[in-house]
């Protein structure tokens, strides 16, 4: 049975002593990210927590399969701290959306949850493809489903699907968000921060009140949650770690909807998904430090534009590892310069300690940045 089948539904369980540990090791982690961030300058404390509201906004996207140009996202992002003559044009719907979610949820933390806010974050992420509201097979975007149909989770071929999961009767989600919303708002708050956290996303999705946007609405009640357990907006990206584990996140939540209300492996797998967030945003703090002393340390006068431009493209990517490096056709393409010019500019930069080779075969030589790590 699933768990809204349930008689005591939706009267979950879980062991206390594992709500309180994990709620526990996610202060710890969460005052590391402080005595970090105290210690560096400022400009480069905004610029760590650019570099998570971006990969937030673009992994609860990549979870549901949806690839978001990475400059479109953080463009939208930078806009919000810039002055009105100082912004940029954002022509993705889609990450002008899921940025302006991201951005609700780190200002606006401390506000109740209603059914109104939860449909104007279902309408960001399911924007609007111009005039008029989105049509879908149910209604409109930024309401609760309404179709007689059951609503779903399946995977395989048409003829014979499996099903992973199906949510309440849609004649039902009203009165079960209400119940979710008040739940949220009021009785919750006695419960560990990150227990509670990881119910509400569970609960939320259970539910699964929307035709389309469930998982990204869902993941942004839970960035409230944690927010609202640490007294301050996020300095992490739960989405990034839980699209780093995708696979076992949808089997984790499958598990815990149906058969039991006792929720206590999913609270045990959530919180540690917590703890690596937070821990990882240090990871983050401490690369965007690495990055601006690399480049201080850096004899620019000793280099030429096209090595300069390299650097400036590969200091500005996210990714704390250049998984894939450079070489001289990527530098090619990015310099517009000749196959010698790119190959002669690389080795003068592995020469002078600025590049350090991962795979130094013929054509196949590729390059990182040698951060010292």
């Amino acid at each position: 049975m699933y768990t809204w089948e349930l008689d005591d539904w939706p009267a979950y369980t879980f062991d206390q002593k594992a709500g309180e540990l994990w709620t526990s090791r996610a202060f710890a982690a969460a005052h590391k990210i402080l005595g970090a961030v105290e210690v560096v300058p400022e400009d480069l404390s905004s610029e760590a927590r650019l570099d998570l509201l971006v990969s937030a906004a673009i992994e609860t996207s990549a979870i549901e399969g949806e690839a978001l140009n990475r400059d479109d996202v953080r463009s939208s992002i930078k806009n919000h701290f810039l002055d009105p003559e100082e912004k940029v044009a954002v022509h993705d719907p889609v990450a002008a959306g899921i940025s302006a979610l991201i951005l609700e949820v780190m200002d606006l933390y401390k506000a109740p949850l209603t059914a109104e806010r939860l449909h104007r974050w279902n309408k960001l992420v399911i924007p609007e493809p111009g005039p008029g509201p989105l049509i879908n097979s149910a209604g409109t975007a930024g309401q609760w489903r309404t179709h007689s149909d059951a609503m779903q989770i399946v995977s395989g071929p048409v003829h014979n699907p499996t099903i992973h999961f199906e949510a309440p009767p849609s004649e039902r989600v009203p009165g079960e968000m209400q119940l979710f919303v008040d739940w949220f708002n009021e009785e919750s708050r006695e419960l560990p921060g990150v227990a509670r956290a990881a119910i509400a996303h569970l609960w939320f999705e259970t539910v699964h009140p929307y035709e389309d946007g469930n998982g990204r609405v869902g993941r942004a009640i839970a960035d409230v949650a944690v927010s609202q357990m640490l007294g301050q907006p996020l300095m992490m990206s739960l989405a990034t770690v839980l699209s780093k584990h995708r696979k076992a996140y949808y089997q984790q939540l499958h598990a815990a909807s149906k058969d039991t209300l006792d929720v206590t492996p999913w609270v045990n797998w959530f919180g540690e998904r917590v703890v690596e967030a937070l821990e990882g945003a240090i990871g983050v703090i401490q690369y965007v430090v690495t990055k601006a002393r690399f480049w201080d340390s850096l004899n620019k006068r000793d280099l030429n534009d096209r090595q300069i431009k390299l650097i400036r493209r590969m200091l500005g990517r996210h990714s704390p590892e250049f998984e894939d490096g450079i070489n001289a056709k990527k530098y090619q393409n990015l310099t517009r310069c000749s196959k010698a010019t790119a190959t002669r500019d690389l080795q003068e930069l592995v020469a002078k300690g600025v590049l350090v080779p991962i795979q130094s075969k013929g054509r196949y030589a590729r390059y990182q940045l040698d951060l010292g790590n």
